[in-house]
This record gives structure tokens, C-alpha cells and sequence, in this order.
């Protein structure tokens, strides 16, 4: 932690005067500037001669004039000035009577140190003046300064100037996220348990789907099937989220049903839980949690980067990103994202290629903000890698070499997907903002794979088949809305009204192949799938219209101590079956009510306390043929999540804690009755720690553990209660860490290690998979070559090739990805 200003430091008469490391050096015999810069230029002449004789030296980077990234987040201005300092390795004269009760909306990007000073001091009155010795003291704004002279121009929206989009240092970690109807909201005023992930942290662990990027840091969250398949789902509090229920920029079904790439994305926003409430109900529930994709915004300052990338075995690719702003006051944004991967991957018969091209556009006025998106995405993918089913009553066998692989090299997966969508703020008044967003999407695939084998002994023997499946989807989303700010006595009132929909249809159509022996040691290889044993041609299977009406108010007293969230959604669910003859098969009409209470308290600055009542909603099953009523018709079920939780918040580091119970109905069949019923239950209780941010100067960590108690509760004819539920480890670990070595300046090592408790795959817990560990080690270098940033980047996953099996809620298990490699270099020009 940085040395806070002692208590002649904070006199009016004299400056505070910040270094790189003030810890390190006393009060009163601080170096002198002179004997400073030689050291940095010493230990630039030592890293150049390290890497390469025509690479601009570290030192240059000290430079008033040259260009070096910045992450210093929103904040009191003080505490930020000193950020900026550190990072810009100058000295700063601060007087304290000048920063007193003023803030900063933080700085983040690449800029020389003039840039960076006046962007972290915009709209203070204060600027920061360079002096002969290079040390830099702070003064208030002229009247002939040409700053002083001009009015102060408020932008609001996202973007880098929004201290909501603003990172926590080190960049990787964003202080806001949306929460759905209740809009944008700080960290420390969020009643739930929330992380925002940032563009910079998806680049710097070279993340090729969101999934991915959420598996490797957040506790709460494991890939249910995993990147050598060819899509993705996700576990969220022990409990599956379909990689179709992913939100863009707060619209659902914009998302490709099988892989989300990170080309497009700005952030990646997860809410742990239930969340009826803030997003009405997703297609398939997502109890668990759900999670928002907010796509890339053009910055203030332009952008040109270009980005090389290898990944193990042999696929290479190049990712390119512009990004531009217009108008007088850059009020026109424009940015383009595009991508191309190709080649074989490290594991047996299997390759890959995909393309991905995005558009997105905003237009940032004093009342109205427009953006739009046009993002493409296709993914090939020969021999996907499928997990397997244990057979009931069976010993699990030893997780197989990762590399090896049961999918028939004739086997491939062809996806297309294509969104378009906009969205729209137009602030009637001072405290009366109207919002509006609709997108479409269009997703189609052909796939010709063997899907998930049937383990039969410990031995590893299986029974596999292939099928040809076609189909697509096609969805319309959409959602408006007013939110109002006003006063009654002594409480503060943000009050919200809004309503969404989303219309999806899908189409399907299936050949299906003979069955065949295998071995996950040892596949049996076959020319071609054989004859067809059962065909149906593509047609309309199913439609689905979910809308609902929302509405809440947050209420505020003491200057937002405490704050209280009420509020209430009407869903209507709309749902049909279709058979190839057009036939509709089932229908099913419904409503439900889901309310919600929520309260943050925030006694200090940097501590929140909250706590929520909340609820999912998942639309009622059909009852199985063989049951007594399998015509009847169940409402929406309802989930039942209350959470208690803190906050911590010190500036350069955050923290949160939660504890919370989630109960799941689920379908049952009486064993004498043979009645279908929703009775049923799944009870999810655990506790969540994780951190984020600098440990030190030089240190960042992001990561935490969690533990769960997920059990079945009243099970058919109850033969599994108290059983642990399938899928749902006990506990689950990541810590992630970055060191910005001394002895280089501008390398940063990376480590993280990933840790899944034992988990069981059947109800009968008789069968099993062992906790596993995954070791990975990487590292960065950032420097100057010919004028320009560039950034060298190298990972390597899973360090010691372990083989392990990862378990998910459906029973389903698959091994883990083999050792890999990730190289990268991006250039900004």
C-alpha cells in the first residue's frame, strides 16, 4: 500500500511530492532528481541490451513527449494524482488545498505524460505544469488559459472519460456493470454479486471465447464443456448456463448459440445468481448467473492495432482494430474489429478456422446517445471433441491423454452468425432519461459429429454413433423504458419502468448413423459413418415469445448510506413444438410474478455492506409420455435466491464476500401416483471470496475461492435426498497474478493456477471424477520499436499436461485441454 502523505505533507505551505515507490525511500533523504533519471536511464540501457540494439530505450518512455498506458481509475483527485505519478515515474508538487474535496474521472490508455495529466485533471480548474528539472507541480487554471476560458463540455455515455468503464488498477477489473433494468451502477452500490471484465484483460490472457476467459478467472464459474469443442456453457454457482442466454450490451438471443469471440468485446459482465428481476426471464432460466457482453467503443484517442497470433500446434491468426471519433467534440465514433484463425490444433485429427468482422458505432450528445453493432462470426471446426456419458453403476475410468480424441476426422461443425442491433438514451430532462434498444439475429449450422459416447467399463470402452444435424434460429430482442431521479422529503428516489421482448424460432433436421465400439485410450478409426438408420429433413421445431414488464425503485437516505432496491416483473411465457409435418406438438401459455428486495448499506467510502431476495425463472417442463399426466401444462418455476454479502473498495484494490442459498424446483414422477410434478428441489448454498487489483507497486492479483453445498432435496420417492448434486464441486480456486520485474522495465510475468474439487456425476454419488489442478505461466513485454507500442505476449496452459476429467450438471464429463502454447505481437500505429 502507498505511503499516505504525512502530516507536513498535507500543509498548505509546502508541496507533496510523490515517487515511484515512496515506501522505499524516507522522507527526508529522498534521491534527487538527477541521481532518479540516471537510474532509470541505467536500467534502460541494461533491458535494451537484452532485447534488441534498435528498440527505442525504457527511459524515452519517461519522457514528457513519449507515449506509455495508463490505468488509473475514478476517484478522489488526490489519490489519483498520486496514481498517475507512480505510473508516469515523476515527481508531482501537490498542494493540498488545491485537491481538497475535488474528483477525478480517472485516465486510461496510452498517452504522453502532458496527455495524461490533463486528461485526469478535466474539469478540476487545475493543470499540471512540467518543470527545468522535469518534476511536474500542480496550480490552478489561468484566466488567460485558453481551458479557462472555455466551457466545460459533460459527455455522458460509456466510454473510456466513464468512471463506471473506468478500471481498478491494474486494468483488468472495471468499477461498473449493468444490472439490467436498474441500468449502469457502481461497484460498491450494486446489491449482488457482480465482476466486469475488461478488453485489456481478455488481450493479455489471449482468450479465444468469453467462456474461456471467465473459466480461467472467476471462482464461481467452470466451462461445462470445454474449447476443444465447438461451443461453449458455462457453470455459474454450480448450476449450467447455456452459452445461448449470454446478453449483448443487455438484449438477449444476439449471441452465436455455440461461441462468443472475444474480437468485438469491450467487457464481459457477470452477475452470480438469480436475476429475474433485472432481465426478465432468459430463454432456458440461467439460475445460476447470467452474463453480458458489451461490445468495443471507439476511445477518445484513435487507435490502430494490429495483433499476430499463434496457439499450439500449428493455427495461426491476425486480428486488426481501428477506432476513430468525429466531430467538434468527437461526438461520432467508429469501430471496426476483424479477425482470421486457421489451422491444426493440439489434439488429434482436429483444426479450426473462423472469421469474425464487427461494426460499432455511437454518437455521444448532452442529451441523446446512440450506438449500433453489426458483428459477424463464422467458426469451422473438424473433429470437435466430444465428452462422454458414464454408464450407470460403473467405475470411472482414468481421465485419457487430453490430445487424444474420439471424434472421426470426417467429422465437422459449420456455424454462421450474424447480429444487428442499436440502442438509444434520450435525457427529457435533468432527472428523466427514456431508453430503447432492438438487434436480430440470424445463427445457422451444419455439423456432421459423433456426439457424447456412452462409457461402458473402467477400462474406457464406449459406445459411440455420428449424426448429420442442419438447422438455425432466427431472434428478435428488444426492450424500453424510462428511468426518473427525484426527491421525497428526505429520500432520494431512482425510480425505473421497462419492458423487453424476445422472439425466437428454430428450425432442425437430423440423419442419424449405426452405432460403433470404441476405446478413449485407443479410438476406433472409421472411413466413413456407414449407412443412415433414420432421417427427417429440416424444418420449423420450435417458437418461443418471452415478454414482461418491470418495475422498480431505489431508495437512498443520508447521502446514500443506506439504499433500498424494490421491485417487481410480469413475464409471460409464449412457448410451441412443432412436428416435420408442421404439426404443433405442445404449447404452453404462462405468466409469473417475481419480486425483489435489495439493500446496500455503506458506512464508509470503501466498505458496502448488501444483501438480496431474488428470483429466476425457468419455463415449467413437459411430463414425461410414460407418466400419469403428460398432457398437463406447469407455470414457470421459480428459484429462490437470498445473498448477504461486503464490499471492499481501497482504490487500488477490491474485494467482495458473499454467502447465498439458492433452491431449484425440479420434475419429479411419484412412485406410486406416477403423477409428474414440480416438487422436487436442488438446494445451492456456498460462499464466494475474490479480489482484484495492485498488492504493491508492482503487483496485481485477480482471482479468489469458493465453496459450495449443493445437495438434492425431496428426489423421486426420495432415494437421492441429501445426496451432493451432480456437477457442483465443493470447492473451486483462481489466482492469477502479474509481476512488473525490476530488472527489465516493461516485462510483466503471469501465473495463475486453477483449482476443481471432486465432483460427482451421478445422483447416486456412487460415481465420480477427482479434484484436479491447472498450472499456467505466461508473460508480457511492452516497448517502442520505430515510434510504436508493441506488445509481445507468450502463454503456455495447463504447464504440466495434466490429464483430468471435468464434470458439469448434466452428468456429462470431458477431459481437459492438453499443454498449450499462445504467442501474440500487436503494434499500435
Amino acid at each position: 500500500m502507498r505511503r499516505q502523505p504525512s502530516h507536513q505533507d498535507r500543509t498548505s505551505s509546502g508541496p507533496i511530492f510523490r515517487t515511484r515507490n515512496p515506501s522505499r525511500v524516507p522522507a527526508m533523504t529522498r534521491r534527487p532528481v538527477p541521481a532518479v533519471m540516471s537510474a532509470a536511464v541505467l536500467s534502460a540501457l541494461l533491458a535494451g541490451s537484452a532485447t534488441c540494439a534498435w528498440a527505442e530505450p525504457a527511459a524515452s518512455a519517461a519522457t514528457s513527449e513519449a507515449r506509455r498506458h495508463y490505468d488509473v481509475p475514478a476517484g478522489p483527485l488526490a489519490g489519483a494524482l498520486n496514481r498517475l505519478a507512480d505510473q508516469a515515474d515523476v515527481l508531482l508538487g501537490a498542494p493540498g488545498e488545491l485537491t481538497a474535496g475535488k474528483v477525478s474521472g480517472g485516465v486510461a490508455g496510452a498517452y504522453s505524460v502532458d496527455e495524461a495529466f490533463r486528461r485526469l485533471l478535466s474539469g478540476t480548474g487545475l493543470e499540471a505544469v512540467r518543470q527545468n528539472d522535469g518534476s511536474y507541480s500542480l496550480r490552478a487554471v489561468s484566466a488567460t488559459t485558453p481551458e479557462a476560458l472555455l466551457p466545460a463540455v459533460v459527455v455522458v455515455g460509456k466510454g473510456a472519460g466513464d468512471p463506471l468503464s473506468a478500471p481498478f488498477a491494474g486494468g483488468q477489473v472495471a468499477r461498473g456493470a449493468s444490472l439490467g433494468m436498474l441500468g449502469e451502477r457502481d461497484y460498491m452500490d450494486t446489491p449482488f454479486s457482480v465482476a466486469s471484465y475488461t478488453e485489456k484483460l481478455i488481450r493479455d490472457e489471449q482468450s479465444t471465447s468469453v467462456a474461456e476467459l471467465l473459466t480461467t478467472t472467476d471462482p464461481s464459474v467452470r466451462a461445462a464443456i470445454d474449447s476443444s469443442n465447438r461451443y461453449d456453457a458455462l457453470t455459474i454457482r454450480g448450476l449450467r448456463v447455456e452459452n445461448s442466454e449470454m446478453s449483448l450490451n443487455g438484449l438477449y438471443g444476439l449471441v452465436p448459440n455455440y461461441r462468443v469471440g472475444p474480437d468485438p468485446v469491450e467487457r464481459v459482465e457477470i452477475l452470480k445468481g438469480a436475476g429475474a428481476l433485472l432481465n426478465g426471464m432468459l430463454p432456458q432460466g440461467s439460475v445460476g448467473g447470467s452474463v453480458n457482453i458489451v461490445t468495443k467503443r471507439a476511445d477518445d484517442t484513435p487507435l490502430t492495432r494490429v495483433t499476430g497470433e499463434y496457439v499450439s500446434d500449428s493455427v495461426f491468426g491476425a486480428h486488426a482494430d481501428i477506432a476513430r471519433r468525429y466531430g467538434a467534440n468527437g461526438e461520432f465514433g467508429v469501430r471496426i474489429n476483424a479477425a482470421h484463425r486457421d489451422g491444426d490444433t493440439g489434439i488429434d485429427e482436429q483444426s479450426r478456422r473462423g472469421n469474425a468482422l464487427s461494426l460499432g458505432m455511437d454518437y455521444r450528445g448532452q442529451r441523446l446517445r446512440v450506438s449500433g453493432d453489426v458483428i459477424y462470426q463464422e467458426d469451422y471446426m473438424r473433429a470437435a471433441a466430444r465428452g462422454y456419458t458414464p454408464l450407470a453403476g460403473i467405475a470411472m475410468p482414468a481421465a485419457p491423454d487430453p490430445r487424444i480424441n474420439l471424434a472421426q476426422n470426417f467429422s465437422y461443425s459449420n456455424s454462421h452468425s450474424l447480429t444487428a442491433m442499436g440502442r438509444a438514451e434520450y435525457d427529457l430532462t435533468s432527472n428523466v432519461t427514456l431508453f430503447g434498444a432492438v438487434g436480430a439475429n440470424q445463427f445457422g449450422y451444419d455439423k456432421l459429429e459423433d456426439p457424447g459416447a456412452t462409457l461402458l467399463d473402467a477400462q474406457g470402452d464406449a459406445l459411440s454413433t455420428s449424426r448429420y444435424q442442419e438447422g438455425r434460429s432466427r431472434a428478435v430482442s428488444a426492450e424500453a423504458g424510462a428511468r426518473a431521479k427525484f426527491r421525497t422529503g428526505a429520500l432520494d428516489h431512482q425510480f425505473v419502468v421497462s419492458g423487453n421482448t424476445l422472439q425466437q424460432t428454430t428450425w432442425f433436421g437430423q440423419t442419424v448413423y449405426g452405432s460403433y465400439l470404441t476405446n478413449i485410450y485407443s479410438p476406433t478409426r472409421l472411413a466413413d459413418p456407414g449407412p443412415a438408420i433414420s432421417s427427417s429433413p429440416e424444418a420449423r421445431n420450435s417458437s418461443q415469445t418471452l415478454r414482461s414488464v418491470g418495475v422498480a425503485d431505489t431508495v437512498s437516505a443520508w447521502r446514500g448510506l443506506v439504499q433500498l432496491t424494490l421491485g417487481v416483473r410480469q413475464q409471460w411465457i409464449d412457448s410451441n413444438n412443432y412436428a416435420t409435418s408442421g404439426a404443433t406438438t405442445y404449447h404452453y401459455n404462462q405468466s409469473a410474478t417475481t419480486p425483489s428486495v435489495a439493500l446496500v448499506v455503506q458506512p464508509l467510502d470503501r466498505l458496502s455492506f448488501y444483501a438480496n431476495y431474488i428470483e429466476a425463472l425457468t419455463p415449467g417442463t413437459a411430463p414425461p409420455a410414460d407418466a400419469a399426466n403428460p398432457n398437463a401444462v406447469f407455470a414457470p418455476y421459480k428459484s429462490k435466491q437470498v445473498e448477504i454479502g461486503s464490499k471492499l473498495d481501497l482504490g487500488h484494490f477490491g474485494a467482495t464476500l458473499s454467502v447465498f442459498r439458492i433452491k431449484v424446483p425440479s420434475g419429479i414422477v411419484d412412485p406410486v401416483t406416477k403423477i409428474y410434478s414440480l416438487d422436487g428441489e436442488q438446494r445451492n448454498q456456498g460462499i464466494e471470496l475474490s479480489g482484484f487489483g495492485e498488492l504493491g507497486p508492482r503487483v496485481r492479483v485477480l482471482g479468489g475461492v469458493t465453496w459450495l453445498d449443493a445437495k438434492l432435496e425431496r428426489t423421486q420417492g426420495g432415494a437421492y435426498d441429501g445426496n451432493h448434486a451432480v456437477g457442483a464441486p465443493a470447492w473451486q480456486a483462481n489466482v492469477g497474478a502479474e509481476w512488473d520485474t525490476p530488472f527489465m522495465p516493461g516485462f510483466t510475468l503471469t501465473g495463475r493456477l486453477i483449482y476443481t474439487g471432486e465432483a460427482y456425476v451421478s445422483q447416486d454419488n456412487l460415481q465420480h471424477v477427482p479434484s484436479w489442478t491447472r498450472v499456467d505461466l505466461g508473460g508480457r513485454y511492452t516497448t517502442r520499436i520505430g515510434g510504436r507500442d508493441i506488445t509481445l505476449r507468450a502463454n503456455v496452459t495447463n504447464l504440466f499436461n495434466r490429464y483430468y476429467w471435468q464434470a458439469n450438471p448434466t452428468g456429462y464429463v470431458i477431459s481437459g485441454m492438453p499443454r498449450t502454447f499462445w504467442v501474440s505481437a500487436s503494434a499500435d500505429f
